[in-house]
């Protein structure tokens, strides 16, 4: 079994590239992270219970998923260290093999892509803003320099396929 966490920050291509992963590995559970939170109701109104909520609900699907015995592709922008420690003791636990990738580019690459995709950066809808971007940026920069077994892949000269296909060479 593999879990395979895409981490990165906004606007970079995690869930595009995830959903190739995905795609390549029969049976697999695609754990779009953000897409579970959806689900809760009030959930904006109630950032941090719902947060809790969603990270309850997703260990448990991925343990699930481990229990049956069924690789795992996680897409989600992590920075909490207790979040990708917890991905580490649960595929220790199971015996799984994981695979932690981080996607990076410039600041300014990653505001772009954000804006391109229709990301309101600014300001204005106060859902995200180009100081979250930046901030998302930061925490997950600080990130790829101290997860010494994340697999750092620069994106900023790269196509989609091209990260898809080092990301698969990774895994394979």
């Amino acid at each position: 079994m593999k879990i395979v966490i895409i981490n990165g920050p906004c606007g970079i291509g995690k869930s595009v590239v995830a959903e190739k992963i995905h795609g390549d590995i029969p049976l697999s559970f695609l754990l779009d992270i953000d897409a579970q939170r959806r689900f809760i109701s009030g959930r904006r109104e109630n950032a941090k219970e719902s947060g809790k909520m969603v990270m309850t609900i997703s260990q448990n699907i991925l343990e699930t998923c481990l229990q049956l015995g069924v690789d795992v592709v996680i897409d989600k922008m992590t920075f909490d260290k207790n979040v990708l420690n917890f991905y580490y003791k649960i595929a220790e636990k199971y015996d799984a093999d994981i695979y932690e990738i981080i996607l990076f580019a410039s600041k300014e690459l990653v505001t772009k892509r954000a804006e391109e995709r229709g990301y309101d950066t600014s300001g204005r809808s106060g859902l995200f803003t180009s100081q979250k971007c930046e901030y998302f940026w930061e925490e997950i920069n600080k990130v790829k320099d101290i997860r010494k077994k994340a697999h750092i892949i620069n994106v900023e000269e790269l196509t989609e396929n091209e990260v898809y296909l080092e990301i698969k060479n990774i895994i394979n």
